[in-house]
């Protein structure tokens, strides 16, 4: 890019320049030395012997005529002035050859009027010139022909060379204006190219240098102010290298100066820039090599600021690979990273592990509290786990509330354990959340996979299978991976896959287990339970897939077609004689979902079953995990006519005051209770308590889980009116229960007739 000094690039030795040639002072410098050589050739004769104040008062007019016509002129340039100063030049040259003697010989002489007033005025004045250039001559040639004017020469001479003269000052007048509108043209175009080109330049976004061969600016557009912070002639006179960032330097040069000779533009480069207030601005240049043309010899090259381009990629590329809410990596840039690290694994041998942190119960978080305090928390978690590891570490965020560690070498030196169990604990300090007045406490599993894997996905994979097994121990619990943990997974998610297709192949089925009167043991309705009959692994208990059917959200679906089949059922029985009731259980899930109200209203419209005959079941957590929205969705059931209950109470937390404020019907009490009334001395207290509230709050009792005669005597005593359990039936198919039913009857049929 830059030669050493003392030549050009073409090795020409630069031209000099000259001043331009002033055609009017040399025509007011040549009256003087006319007038003197006039003198000396009529000494001896060369001239006509006019009167020497003739001659004086001649050259006296001519000056100051040509003076005042060209000021008159000069202030006001229109044509007629024009024709007034062209015609006082004229006549000063027909009286100087004609009083001479010698005009027609020296009808050239009007040349020096063409070529003043082609210089003074342009092209447009050639036409005038000859117009008066003519009248000069032609009064000359007359005051010759009248014997007004002297003449050396014969009258047929003097009127013939006056006609020759004429001609060749008409064509050399013609040429002349001709040349002179051609170079006007070309002015006119090189004007037109230089201002539209100063047009582009001064407003130009772009900023344009005109650097010598040796990097040295010479012009700098105004936009060079925006690039660098510096007015243009602050910067003409530096070297254009010192403005570039001294990393990219070296780089530069060698973009410019590496090239291929005949190579007169160089293809754009990025780098970067100081500007004055001490940031770097991001440009990119192209560079063409002008050292052989002469009106440049050096260089021009063309910057566009793209900073805020390249901002913005920037911006794309973290957000690309960043989570938008918490700014922590995210899953391309885990896998990434995680890829990374087990390299550095085979190379070095250190320890590796990834930690999967789930956070326990963050729905509920954003269920009850809004998604803008659960966003805050996120944010929170992402910071505090952010110092917890070191800078080396990988934090990122999966989704939800799903976060990951990557961690090697000296984090992990002491076991990934100790890291595990230092992220619970300050994940376990209370948070404190904008707009909130008391503080929230989080707690959070981990799942562990430590050590070589073949990739990055085998490694996360097996941490989240141990994250599944530390939420299966409860919470705030982490596990370790362990091999044989991937084969209880892999037989989970096999379920969960054929879960999703039991409904539409008709693999679920309802038993029904009876529900009776403590005091008279008759059967008065029953409670649907759902079972699944899977085509190769044989009837699967419902608390291996309820729970995922909750997670999944399949409930909500499977819930409606238990509700669909339970009153069908139950209207059946109706018309066969059996006038039961049915208990169907309604998850967590379902009460969330606004569609639930239908689906109880469409199954009792398709039944025809009554209402008052429908009893729905809801836990008491469930309950009380949206008291407010509960209470709406329980009136709007009970709207349709149906009972409400409260299953497995005194298991969960209930307010009383919102328990006051359920729309229920009947409390029943969980089979825990029940199975503790022989061993724990607290249990009959308890039930009495749960009774008596139950009754003050005008609701009736159901204790489920009624085993032993016992239970029994002792729920009748409490005052509690109803039961369930493996002490009257099982649950059982359909015809079971109308069988169960027939049965009672007879017995107490054959019980009536030996009495009689």
């Amino acid at each position: 890019m830059i030669d050493g000094p003392g030549s050009t690039a073409s090795g020409q030795v630069p031209r000099r320049a000259y001043p331009a040639l002033n055609v009017r002072l040399l025509g007011y410098l040549m009256g003087p030395a006319a007038f003197f050589i006039i003198l000396v050739l009529r000494r001896y004769g060369w001239v006509a012997a006019q009167p020497v104040l003739l001659w004086l008062g001649v050259f006296l007019a001519i000056p100051a005529t040509s003076m005042v016509a060209d000021e008159l002129y000069r202030r006001s340039p229109s044509t007629t002035w024009l024709h007034v100063r062209v015609a006082v030049h004229s006549a000063a040259v027909t009286a100087v050859i004609y009083l001479s003697g010698w005009g027609p010989v020296l009808t050239g002489a009007f040349v020096f009027v063409v070529l003043e007033n082609l210089a003074h005025g342009g092209a447009r004045t050639w036409r005038v010139t000859m117009l008066w250039s003519l009248v000069g001559i032609a009064a000359g040639q007359v005051g010759v022909a009248q014997g007004i004017l002297p003449s050396f020469l014969s009258s047929r001479d003097a009127q013939a060379l006056g006609l020759m003269g004429v001609f060749v000052l008409l064509f050399v007048i013609r040429m002349g204006g001709a040349m002179m509108e051609q170079k006007e043209a070309a002015e006119e175009l090189t004007r037109v190219s230089e201002d539209r080109f100063r047009s582009l330049v001064q407003h130009a976004s772009d900023t344009t240098l005109l650097m010598d061969a040796w990097g040295v600016i010479t012009y700098a557009s105004p936009a060079t102010r925006a690039l660098v912070g510096l007015d243009p002639d602050a910067v003409i006179g530096t070297n254009a290298l010192d403005f570039v960032h001294r990393d990219d330097l070296e780089r530069v040069t060698d973009h410019f100066t590496v090239r291929a000779p005949e190579a007169s533009v160089v293809d754009p480069i990025e780098f970067r820039m100081v500007h004055a207030d001490g940031t770097w601005r991001f440009a990119e240049a192209i560079l063409s090599d002008l050292r052989t043309n002469p009106s440049i010899g050096g260089f021009v090259a063309n910057l566009r600021d793209i900073t805020e381009r390249k901002e913005a990629e920037a911006q794309l590329a973290h957000q690309a690979v960043h989570d938008p809410l918490t700014g922590l990596a995210n899953r391309t840039l885990i896998m990434d990273r995680a890829e990374q690290m087990l390299a550095r694994c085979i190379r070095t041998h250190d320890p590796v592990a990834a930690l999967f942190v789930d956070l326990d119960n963050f729905k509920e978080v954003n269920d009850t509290m809004g998604h803008d305090v659960g966003d805050a928390v996120l944010c929170a978690v992402a910071d505090r786990l952010a110092v917890t590891v070191r800078t080396a570490d990988t934090v990122g965020r999966l989704g939800g509330d799903e976060f990951i560690v990557l961690a090697e070498g000296m984090s992990i030196g002491a076991g990934p354990e100790m890291l595990a169990e230092r992220i619970q604990e300050v994940l376990a300090e209370p948070f404190s959340v904008a707009g909130r007045a008391a503080p929230l406490v989080v707690t959070a599993s981990v799942g562990i996979a430590s050590g070589a894997r073949d990739s990055a996905a085998d490694l996360l994979r097996d941490a989240d299978i141990a994250l599944y097994r530390a939420k299966g121990a409860g919470k705030d619990q982490w596990a370790l991976f362990e091999p044989e943990m991937q084969s209880d997974v892999i037989d989970r998610l096999g379920l969960k896959m054929d879960l999703q297709n039991a409904l539409t192949n008709d693999e679920f089925r309802l038993l029904y287990q009876p529900l009776f009167d403590l005091d008279t043991m008759n059967v008065y309705g029953v409670e649907a339970l759902l079972r699944w009959e899977h085509p190769t692994r044989g009837t699967v208990g419902p608390n291996e897939f309820i729970p995922m059917l909750e997670d999944s959200g399949l409930i909500v679906e499977v819930g409606r077609w238990v509700l669909s089949e339970a009153c069908a059922q139950a209207a059946a029985w109706h018309r066969g004689g059996y006038d039961l009731t049915m208990s169907v259980n309604v998850s967590m899930r379902q009460l969330e979902s606004a569609v639930l109200v239908d689906h109880v209203r469409d199954a009792l419209a398709a039944s025809g079953v009554a209402p008052a005959s429908l009893l729905l079941e809801i836990t008491e957590t469930a309950l009380m995990r949206d008291a407010d929205s509960t209470i709406a969705r329980l009136t709007q059931l009970k709207t349709l006519g149906v009972s409400v209950a409260i299953d497995d109470f005194g298991t969960g937390y209930s307010s009383l005051g919102y328990l006051r404020q359920f729309p229920v019907d009947v409390l029943k009490i969980d089979r825990s209770f029940i199975a503790g009334m022989g061993d724990s001395p607290e249990s009959p207290v308890f039930i009495h308590a749960m009774v008596a509230l139950a009754h003050a709050l005008g609701l009736s009792t159901l204790a489920e889980g009624i085993e032993e005669s016992s239970q029994l005597e002792l729920l009748r005593s409490q005052g509690c009116e109803r039961g369930q359990g493996f002490l009257v039936s099982r649950p059982v198919a359909p015809d079971a229960v109308i069988a169960l039913i027939a049965g009672a009857l007879e017995a107490s049929a054959a019980d009536a007739g030996s009495a009689a």
